[in-house]
């Protein structure tokens, strides 16, 4: 197949296109074009190996840049991973933290069973209160012998300037 010919965009168009292009993927798949296009892989299996792909994959971007175009190889469709929670709920959940009558993660997997109707395993319950900032609070310890009155004269008569 002639691909210097098969494909539109200039060598200039498409070098220019994969520096401007942030998203490493997009970037890799111009360079696939423009390997293509420039006569440094002669086909598509030897484009792919260049940029990392295995020759089925180098198939498809091919097919994909027939059929739709250089725009749309370059469009990313990461959507993200989605919650279980909404934010309604992961608001009630912080809000339901802060009243410290869940000290455990068992309890807060209980929590967010009953009130939510949604399962989570002990480390997704971890991993969703590193991902909302929650930390385990806790206070400082005192000794059970100190007396209030005594602790306030102690600071009256230390205060430092």
């Amino acid at each position: 197949m002639n691909y210097q010919e098969t494909i539109a965009e200039s060598r200039e168009c498409l070098l220019k296109l994969e520096r401007q292009t942030k998203d490493l993927k997009a970037r890799d798949r111009v360079r696939f074009v423009r390997l293509l296009k420039t006569g440094e892989a002669a086909t598509q299996k030897q484009a792919g190996a260049l940029i990392g792909l295995q020759e089925r994959q180098s198939q498809r971007l091919w097919k994909q840049y027939r059929e739709a175009g250089l725009r749309a190889m370059r469009e990313s469709r990461y959507t993200g991973g989605a919650a279980k929670l909404d934010q309604e709920q992961q608001a009630r959940f912080v809000e339901r933290l802060k009243q410290d009558d869940i000290s455990t993660l068992e309890q807060a997997r209980a929590f967010l069973q009953q009130e939510c109707g949604v399962g989570y395993t002990i480390g997704g319950v971890s991993f969703l209160c590193r991902r909302l900032k929650v930390k385990l609070k806790t206070g400082r310890p005192q000794n059970v012998k100190q007396q209030a009155a005594e602790l306030e004269d102690f600071k009256k008569k230390n205060i430092q300037p």
